[in-house]
């Protein structure tokens, strides 16, 4: 007799499903042992950063504290050469912005009663004369600056006061400029009569107010209010008494930067404007000279003009030439720091007294071109 040692079909699946069962049951098993294990090492974590959190707090606690004392400098008051520039100062702030609100009255009521006076020159002094307004207005503010030693108005009136300082500088010397331009079209070029309206003017002026502005963004926008820690020492243990000011400054330039920029203005700020002006000027008087010469009887005040015109060429050149030779120097300092300290104190009073140079221009602008629109 021949035994079957094959399964019956039933028997088989019931086999082949104890078998499936018992795979799934080891899978559980294992993902069971895994989840606790993950559990496990979570609870691990979480009660390594409590403790990790609690000898924070505790080093924390028990950590000495450093106390900082701060203090401020003493004033400038005391100080000869500060109350002189200072007095400087306020001098051409009074005569300037008292000088240059007497032009615009002046001018409001000329135009009021004759609306037809208006003409581009006097547009051209009306912009000027705020434009200077607008830079001695700012001399208050360095004059405090100065005797106090820091700085106390914040940033906003910072950025401000750079504004108000550095473009009107700018956008002063760019007027003068277009003015010597507006004189000579009016004496040599009658023809053109275009370039002498109001509102070819107005256009001028809108365009070097937006160059002014574009040129000066870069710079405006880096004057801040900046800690400057001048000593420091530790008094007692764990004690330490700082003497820390605030002060004006451009803060995030690098040197490079300011190096390009500064030969950019000195080029388009200062030595073309001085060429142009000599320029229009020169050509000007050797027009009114050929003039005088045809015409004997020609009431022409040629030489009332004539000095006048070398007036201002000259109160120009007077004004903003040590001015930028200054600024050009103080860039070549910074890439050559050699110098002694009293050195670097004299020439700080220096560059006081030089910077109160272009101040001096927009305080006696009112007086050059009044004069000399009257002529």
């Amino acid at each position: 007799m021949v035994i079957d040692n094959q399964l019956h079909p039933f028997e088989e699946q019931k086999e082949l499903r104890f078998n499936i069962t018992d795979e799934k049951k080891e899978v559980q098993s294992v993902m069971i042992k895994q989840n606790a294990l993950t559990l496990n090492n979570f609870h691990t974590q979480s009660r390594l950063q409590e403790i990790f959190f609690h000898l924070k707090q505790l080093m924390m606690e028990y950590q000495p504290k450093i106390e900082l004392t701060y203090i401020l400098p003493p004033p400038n008051h005391e100080d000869l050469q500060v109350l002189i520039m200072a007095g400087t100062y306020m001098l051409l702030f009074l005569f300037g912005t008292c000088g240059n609100v007497a032009v615009l009255t002046t001018i409001y009521h000329v135009t009021r009663s004759n609306r037809g006076a208006l003409d581009n020159t006097l547009i051209y002094i009306i912009a000027l004369s705020c434009v200077d307004f607008c830079v001695c207005v700012s001399l208050p503010f360095t004059v405090i600056d100065q005797i106090l030693g820091f700085w106390m108005f914040g940033t906003v009136v910072c950025k401000l006061h750079a504004v108000l300082e550095n473009f009107g500088k700018i956008l002063s010397s760019l007027i003068i400029t277009v003015m010597s331009f507006d004189r000579y079209v009016s004496v040599c070029h009658l023809q053109h009569k275009w370039l002498g309206s109001k509102r070819f003017a107005v256009i001028i002026l809108t365009g070097l107010a937006s160059y002014a502005m574009i040129i000066l963004y870069p710079l405006l926008w880096s004057f801040e209010v900046h800690d400057l820690v001048l000593f420091e020492k530790e008094t007692a243990p764990f004690k330490v008494t700082q003497m820390k000011i605030k002060k004006c400054i451009m803060v995030n330039i690098s040197s490079f930067k300011f190096t390009l920029f500064t030969i950019h203005q000195f080029i388009l700020c200062y030595c073309i404007p001085l060429f142009l002006i000599a320029f229009f000027y020169t050509k000007l008087l050797k027009r009114l000279k050929k003039h005088a010469r045809q015409f004997k009887s020609s009431r022409i005040p040629l030489l009332r003009i004539s000095l006048f015109t070398l007036t201002v060429a000259c109160f120009y050149y007077l004004c903003w030439t040590p001015f930028w030779l200054a600024t050009i120097y103080a860039v070549y300092l910074e890439y050559n720091k050699d110098e002694s300290g009293d050195a670097k104190a004299i020439f700080v009073y220096l560059m006081y007294l030089i910077h109160a140079l272009p101040f001096t221009n927009s305080a006696i602008n009112w007086i050059l071109y009044g004069s000399l629109n009257e002529s």
